[in-house]
């Protein structure tokens, strides 16, 4: 088979939500014949109509060279008219793709500079630095022919005739359709994705340690853990029985195991990325009606101005998020209420119309290639 379009990732795992069960799969089901190149996993994903092509799991050096090159190489080698890239590191490979004569899209999954100045390991004057020159690499990723981004913001860098807004919103599913009450559920508070320093790891790890912690309740985390965290805390609060940190999983899993929780965290440290993202997990926890608490970022209020299902609090202060599950617990009403306001939030955040853009771009692309299968 030879692809229309061909997605391409050297960093995230082939199961990846965005990369392969949103945009993979959207393109996928509406007609095109669709490839994707990403890293090994021992996880699994539902069938999606993807053609999967794995690439070994490398450090982050021969990542970035030697898995950039391969899948580089694949993705010529797939004969696709459309590559689709997810990672920085493959910006390098867009003048050579449109030499080859390819159709590119990047996608901007986060604001390259901006994560820059958020890395504390480095000096002020390193970030600067290396700041500068991601701003070269956004202007070499600025050349692809569309420019796909997480959020307007992200967006902001690039050309206005060329780039599109598409959220991570998540996909309906029907088990979320058949979800019972929130007082029907385990006293768990949930919390699925990525752990590091950025994503709180240590302020959920500190919760349960605080005399505000519901003594009956518990906190379940799934997800892989950033290879550059220190979980020494996270261990220590493991051996407490209050928190259990289930490892990574798949996209399917975590879902579900949202589904017997009562509430959901977003304990982000505020940095200049976390301040501008949507993070997936939000928009989750709102499909499970789940009651959430969240650090307070401005633009997650805006978001969600009117709907009334979140506590806002202090990102790096565990005993706030600790009281604030003490008043759900206290409270079933509240509970009750914010629950049902998630379930009604979660109708404006679904991925079906961001999908539905993200067809037509690739219909621009490919003009008649659908058409022609009809």
């Amino acid at each position: 088979m030879i692809p229309d379009i061909v997605h391409v990732s050297s960093a995230h795992p082939w199961v990846d939500n965005r990369v392969h069960l949103r945009e993979a799969a959207s393109a996928a089901e509406a007609g095109f014949r669709v490839r994707l190149i990403a890293v090994d996993s021992d996880l699994g994903a539902p069938p999606t109509g993807v053609d999967v092509v794995r690439i070994p799991r490398r450090r982050r050096i021969r990542r970035m060279t030697v898995s950039t090159t391969q899948a580089l190489v694949l993705a010529l080698r797939s004969r696709a008219r459309v590559v689709h890239l997810h990672d920085p590191e493959l910006i390098w490979t867009i003048p050579v793709l449109r030499v080859a004569g390819r159709r590119v899209v990047y996608d901007a999954h986060e604001d390259l500079p901006d994560q820059v100045w958020g890395k504390d390991y480095l000096s002020h004057r390193q970030r600067g630095v290396f700041a500068m020159l991601s701003l070269l690499l956004l202007r070499v990723a600025g050349t692809a022919d569309r420019i796909v981004t997480a959020t307007a913001w992200t967006g902001r860098r690039f050309p206005a005739t060329r780039r599109i807004a598409i959220h991570n919103f998540p996909t309906a599913r029907a088990e979320d359709d058949g979800q019972v009450g929130l007082e029907a559920r385990p006293t768990l508070v949930a919390h699925v994705g990525l752990l590091s320093r950025d994503r709180g790891i240590d302020v959920v790890a500190s919760v349960a340690d605080d005399p505000s912690f519901p003594p009956t309740w518990r906190i379940e985390l799934v997800g892989s853990i950033d290879a550059a965290t220190d979980r020494t805390r996270l261990d220590a609060a493991a051996r407490t029985g209050r928190v259990h940190h289930g490892g990574a999983v798949g996209p399917t899993a975590a879902r579900d195991l949202l589904l017997s929780a009562r509430i959901g965290l977003v304990p982000f440290r505020r940095t200049p990325v976390t301040d501008q993202i949507f993070p997936t997990k939000l928009f989750e926890y709102l499909a499970a009606g789940l009651a959430v608490i969240a650090t307070d970022v401005p633009l997650w209020r805006h978001l969600l101005d009117g709907v009334e299902c979140v506590t806002f609090v202090p990102g790096d202060d565990p005993g706030a998020i600790a009281r604030a599950i003490r008043r759900y617990a206290d409270d079933p009403e509240l509970l009750r209420r914010h629950g049902a306001s998630a379930r009604t939030a979660a109708q404006r955040f679904r991925w079906e119309p961001e999908a539905e853009r993200l067809v037509a771009m690739y219909d621009e692309l490919l003009p008649g290639v659908r058409d022609g299968r009809r």
